[in-house]
């Protein structure tokens, strides 16, 4: 099903184009920021916390991807559920990973990335937060195809960096900073894995674009091909050069400007910080103003959301108000004085759960396929997708419960905020009608 909102081949988003979102949603300002946060947790285990949460993020990623190639559209986290399974869960989905977003991923990239000027200059790190913000505010503003060129230019100098830190930094590993590699237990292994999910969830969410991307039926698979494999082998040595450069204990609880400093000259730390970290936290500020306006609207055309969300704007075709209360939410929570660990925690709720919801939609697509479902143009059969899409669920759940055992009070927090959600939606249904908050025709994907 096609229409407004939903594209099958007339998007102006190519292959390269949705790799560079895709990398710079994983490859992000969440690496950068976490790696020490699952250092903590992990110890010398943070490469097989790594391991384990791509394995669970590839989990989710196939059966999302015959999703995203059979029902191109945009704001596909909300959309697959909404039509597949439940409206009301899709709604919960997605006010949960909204909640994860504005109090946890922008905040945290825009911090990072002031953390990380502030080794180069003396700067206030919420003012480079606050500046960068504004920019990608700015320049998303006046369109989505100039912020997907943008992407891609930074997505360039982002692999750079990173490939110059691993080539650098491998000569001055020491494996004894590497063992024991299970000094934390199982459950501090896994913590980490949990923390450190959201840094490989990103190319899931490619799919909330799908109906801006050109040929979205060949190019999203074939971009998850080119994508997951190169964010793989980067994680992996970075967390080894991270670790094995510098310790457990030194690396605990920073970010990889501490090792960078140890074995990177002057001129190549500022490469690393401009072309690494801030390009890094650059493509996921950019690739977040990107995707937020598509739930915006989706909910807004759906009658969940005030109309006025999902008005667009004239000239650009950008829907300004969501981009604007994005921005002034963003800033207000960046400004909050929130602990730096807590903004990832944060973050990695609303993504294991919005991944689990949508795992239902593929469950339900290939339970019962709906006649504009072709099986044969996925290059994957639909039973491993199935078989994948069914261990993703208790997988992304037993996550968000360690998660919530780690922090209790914080998870009590975004429950608190995801029932007020409901109750929004409650009352929202009750007033216009629950046939009005369905998803429209137009709207489907």
């Amino acid at each position: 099903m096609t229409g407004s909102g939903t594209s099958r081949g007339d998007g102006g988003l190519g292959l390269m184009d949705a790799v560079a979102i895709e990398v710079g949603l994983i490859v992000g300002g969440a690496l950068f920021a976490l790696v020490g946060v699952g250092v903590a947790l992990s110890g010398p285990g943070v490469v097989v916390s790594f391991a384990i949460a791509i394995t669970i993020a590839v989990l989710g990623l196939v059966p999302t991807a015959m999703l995203g190639a059979s029902f191109p559209t945009t704001c596909g986290h909300y959309r697959y559920p909404a039509r597949f399974v439940s409206p009301g869960l899709a709604f919960l989905a997605a006010w949960g990973l909204g909640i994860s977003m504005f109090t946890g991923g922008l905040p945290l990239y825009a911090l990072t990335a002031g953390e990380y000027a502030a080794t180069l200059v003396p700067v206030s790190p919420a003012a480079v937060g606050v500046g960068l913000l504004t920019l990608f505010f700015l320049l998303n503003l006046v369109g989505i195809r100039l912020a997907a060129r943008v992407q891609l230019l930074m997505f360039v100098g982002l692999v750079v960096a990173l490939g110059s830190f691993v080539v650098l930094g491998v000569p001055n590993v020491d494996a004894a900073n590497l063992t024991p590699v299970f000094s934390s237990g199982a459950v501090g292994i896994v913590a980490g894995a949990g923390v450190l999910y959201f840094t490989c969830l990103g190319a899931n969410f490619v799919v909330d674009i799908g109906g801006e991307i050109r040929d979205a039926t060949v190019t999203i698979p074939r971009s998850f091909l080119v994508s997951v494999p190169l964010v793989f082998v980067l994680y992996v040595l970075v967390a080894l050069v991270a670790v094995g450069t510098v310790g457990v204990e030194t690396m605990s609880g920073e970010t990889l400007a501490v090792p960078a400093e140890r074995f990177l000259s002057p001129a190549f730390q500022t490469v690393f910080v401009v072309g690494g970290a801030l390009f890094a936290v650059a493509t996921s500020l950019n690739a977040t103003f990107i995707l937020v306006p598509q739930y915006a609207k989706a909910l807004a055309a759906d009658g969940v959301f005030p109309a006025a969300l999902g008005e667009t704007n004239d000239r650009f075709g950008t829907a300004h108000w969501a981009l604007l209360g994005t921005y002034l939410l963003s800033t207000a929570i960046l400004l909050a004085p929130l602990p730096f660990a807590d903004l990832g925690t944060m973050l990695a709720f609303g993504g294991a759960f919005v991944v689990a919801v949508v795992m239902f939609a593929a469950i339900s697509v290939v339970r019962n396929p709906p006649a504009d479902f072709d099986p044969d143009a996925f290059p994957v059969p639909t039973r491993l997708a199935f078989g994948m899409a069914l261990l993703a669920v208790p997988l992304n759940v037993l996550l968000l419960g360690l998660l919530a055992t780690q922090s209790p009070t914080l998870f009590a927090s975004w429950v608190v905020l995801c029932g007020c959600g409901l109750g929004y939606y409650a009352l929202r249904t009750n007033y216009y009608g629950s046939s009005d908050i369905a998803p429209t025709e137009h709207s489907k994907p």
